[in-house]
């Protein structure tokens, strides 16, 4: 858009989209054209105009009647020119073909990279934020369509629109505008991984990770729940626009065809009444394409131009029809249900028939075939019902909404996960009644050092809970609930406790079982054992969360942080400071994740339980010192520095206050604030602090360690190489002892040492030290991860930095097969090697 255009306002664009929302939903005899501009004078009423004619002969079309347009001549203020730029007049162009939209849109913030998805009027680039340093997704308006004033008013209402939609299933729209080169666009996450289609293709079996494929439609029933109680309807629900993470993260994505149900409100945004595909293409935002599925962003599932709004053999079959008056959330319940039907089959529901044959089945309801293959499946009669009341083609007989729809999946989804946890329980039993005294000693003495920590750990947390019980039970009367509360559940983790690791035998999980697979057995045994006890559960949970965060596992965690305050909630009494502590941890974990979004709850969590903290216990009590400590560590990553300060130095005060300081944490206030003096450039405050902590007796090696990394990493960015790696080396040596070798910390370490030999040119000691780092890092990651890519980078520039040219190709050759063969050819790590070895053979 144009700085003078008066649709740059984001409140004339809400009024002209309420207008549209409106103008839809009206009667037929209603549909005034000229009425319903009353009030808009102007540009803005030409747009309005320019809006309401095109979606007055769509819905006309869809009718059955004839429409020109000639028709709408008689508003003087419309030339010829502006009636052409009407999206209707455009509806079958095949623009790919007539004009050359290669070149990427260019911005001084955004470094565009590659094309991830294309279609209809939009393209998805993979972006670098400058200002924000992270990856996302950059949505464009192609160029073809930049000249119509209607396609970019609806593009930048698509990104409005999703951007008030704040859900964890939602990709979360961080700016939206026009680039200093003209191109209307909106940035959003990037997510990477496949689409749900891509995981279905992908089954070699009808049943197939059914359990997993429910859990992912449960989470997206959940998340279409979510719009439905914004009053917003997706109106496109489908597997491609279904997206799964890397790390489980489940999305949905290509809101273009959202519709928000009523018009009275100021913040109605119809983003979807445009009959182009403008709003249609699949946003493949947050996904690198996999070029082995033999899909394309311009491929016959993107949703149908012209014709209709959604996807045939997907939408309802009031869809089909255009009637708009009988459209709402019922419309997702019944695409909902296709999902389903084609998790269930395997199939679609109109498998091998044509589109204009899907499209007239749809409107005539007719899903004989599809029920005929609902009534052969064997077992999980739950789904298959609730599959056939999503696609009932009456509308009255489907779940309201899709609330419904997720309550009935989580319902099934517990039920199934008790009797898994059942099978397991008594196939636990009978093998250890099988095992002989003798063997027993022998598996506790032979288990890897990674379950005896879990060992450890377990009988420490155990020990520790059951002497607070009985110390509580000998307190005052009003805490005697909890004590005993605590001391029964102690016995209960004791025995839950007994059963994982009974469970996790070598001949049942391999001689070679890992932390990571003990707790990963866990799972499945918690879900439904302590039902009617949530205060367990709770406890178990909470311990869990905190194993996979340190194991590098923050969505894990997240999610078993707050199952734990869910089940605390459920629980009639329970001990509020240790929800207290949940809330901290989960807050913790928000906060490591680097996501704007995640700060500002990281930092809600936090406020919450300082002020709680200090309302329960005091404002000099430790817990309360540790609560400002927390919230402060949150600030700095907000980057509210003065803040942070404050909160740092009101704790040390309320420490230096106390008969007894000793009890408190002071050397890890220390090294926080003098984090803030580093970020602000006040180096020597924050040297001299460092160094007090390491030299104080008190301060925890964990506190010690903190200090070594940020004075190495200061000292590297004031280039004093030998300080950095003095004290980098430093705790590189502690963390290998204290954490072991092939702990992600000490991996860490290693890392940032390779970094400073590599800005220092020192590459004698870089080659040595990657020889050991790739050893260790391999057996912790696959092939091609981040920091095993980042490593052979670094060897290669060490080899060409030491004259070893010839080797340094052939290994970034080896490099490149390497992660082309694990992630693809196009991925950004494959192309960054291509990159190095491009640079060497144009030196030579």
């Amino acid at each position: 858009m144009s700085p003078d255009s008066p649709l740059d306002d984001v409140e004339a664009l809400r009024a002209i989209e309420d207008v549209c929302t409106r103008f839809e939903n009206a009667d037929p005899s209603e549909r005034d054209i000229e009425v319903f501009c009353q009030g808009f004078s102007g540009e803005q009423r030409t747009a309005l105009l320019r809006e309401l004619i095109g979606l007055d002969m769509e819905l006309r079309r869809r009718a059955g009647q004839s429409c020109q347009l000639s028709d709408y001549t008689g508003f003087t203020e419309l030339n010829r020119s502006l009636l052409e730029a009407v999206p209707s007049t455009f509806l079958n162009t095949n623009f790919q073909n007539l004009v050359d939209d290669s070149a990427k849109p260019t911005s001084p913030r955004y470094q565009v990279g590659e094309l991830i998805g294309s279609g209809g009027i939009g393209d998805v680039y993979r972006v670098d934020d400058t200002f924000g340093q992270r990856p996302l997704a950059l949505k464009t308006l192609k160029r073809q369509f930049q000249a119509h004033q209607s396609a970019i008013d609806r593009f930048h209402r698509e990104g409005l629109l999703t951007g008030t939609l704040q859900h964890p299933g939602i990709p979360p729209v961080y700016d939206h505008g026009t680039l200093e080169d003209g191109t209307p666009f909106f940035s959003m996450k990037l997510v990477e991984g496949q689409t749900l289609q891509q995981i279905l293709k992908s089954r070699q079996a009808q049943r197939d990770d059914l359990g997993d494929l429910i859990g992912i439609f449960e989470n997206v029933s959940q998340t279409i729940a979510y719009a439905h109680s914004q009053g917003v309807i997706h109106r496109d629900l489908k597997p491609h626009n279904i997206m799964v993470g890397r790390f489980g993260e489940i999305q949905v994505m290509d809101w273009g065809l959202a519709k928000r149900l009523g018009g009275d409100s100021e913040s109605d945004q119809d983003v979807a009444t445009e009959p182009t595909r403008s709003a249609v293409e699949t946003d493949r935002s947050a996904v690198t394409q996999d070029p082995s599925s033999g899909e394309t962003p311009h491929g016959s599932d993107l949703t149908t131009a012209g014709d209709i709004v959604g996807t045939p053999g997907y939408m309802a079959p009031e869809q089909a029809r255009g009637d708009v008056d009988c459209i709402d959330a019922r419309v997702d319940v019944f695409g909902l249900g296709a999902i389903l039907f084609q998790i269930l089959t395997g199939q679609t529901l109109f498998q091998g028939v044509s589109r204009d044959e899907t499209i007239e089945r749809t409107r005539r309801g007719e899903l004989v075939d599809a029920m005929r293959h609902l009534d052969q499946l064997r077992g999980d009669d739950t789904l298959i019902l609730l599959c056939r009341r999503c696609l009932n083609p009456d509308p009255a007989g489907r779940p309201v909404d899709a609330a419904e729809v997720a309550g009935v999946t989580q319902d099934y989804l517990a039920g199934l996960q008790h009797r898994i946890r059942q099978a397991e329980i008594e196939r636990s039993r009978s093998e250890v009644r099988m095992i002989e005294s003798r063997k027993r000693q022998r598996w506790i003495v032979g288990l890897t050092g990674a379950l005896a920590a879990v060992a450890i750990l377990s009988s420490v947390i155990v020990s520790d809970q059951w002497i607070k019980a009985k110390r509580a039970a000998a307190a005052e009367s009003m805490a005697r609930d909890i004590a005993e509360q605590e001391a029964e559940a102690t016995t209960e983790v004791n025995e839950f406790l007994d059963e994982i690791l009974t469970s996790s035998l070598p001949e049942r999980l391999g001689h070679d079982v890992t932390l990571r697979e003990v707790i990963d057995h866990a799972l499945p045994v918690l879900d439904g054992k302590f039902t009617g006890r949530p205060h367990v559960e709770g406890s178990i949970r909470r311990t869990l969360g905190e194993s996979y965060r340190w194991l590098g596992e923050p969505d894990i965690a997240e999610r078993q942080y707050r199952l734990a305050l869910a089940a605390f909630e459920d629980a009639n009494s329970y001990n509020e400071l240790e929800v207290l502590e949940t809330k901290d941890r989960l807050a913790g974990v928000l906060r490591s994740r680097g996501d704007e979004g995640d700060f500002a709850e990281s930092k809600r969590l936090r406020t919450e339980v300082l002020t709680r903290t200090r309302e329960l216990l005091g404002e000099s009590h430790e817990r309360t010192i540790a609560a400002m400590n927390n919230l402060g560590t949150v600030l700095i990553e907000m980057n509210e520095l003065d803040q942070a300060a404050e909160l740092f130095r009101a704790a040390l005060r309320q420490i230096d206050a106390s008969p007894h300081p000793e009890q408190y944490s002071r050397p890890a206030l220390l090294v926080n604030l003098a984090d803030v003096d580093r970020m602000k450039g006040q180096w020597d405050s924050a040297e001299a602090i460092y160094l007090d902590v390491l030299g104080d007796p008190q301060a925890s090696t964990y506190e010690s360690d903190l200090a070594m990394i940020q004075l190495g990493q200061m000292f590297q960015s004031a280039e004093r190489y030998d300080a950095s790696l003095h004290y980098l080396r430093q705790s590189f040596e502690v963390r290998e002892q204290y954490y072991g070798p092939r702990h992600p910390l000490t991996l860490s370490a290693m890392r940032k040492m390779s970094r400073v030999m590599d800005e220092a040119e020192r590459y004698d000691e870089l080659l040595e030290l990657l020889g050991e780092s790739l050893d260790r890092h391999a057996q912790e990651y696959l092939p091609a991860a981040g920091p095993i890519c980042e490593a052979r980078s670094l060897m290669a520039k060490a080899l060409i930095g030491l004259g070893r040219v010839e080797e340094a190709e052939q290994y970034l050759e080896e490099t490149i097969e390497l992660i082309s063969s694990e992630r693809g050819a196009k991925h950004k790590y494959a192309l960054a090697a291509k990159k190095q070895l491009d640079a060497l053979r144009t030196a030579d």
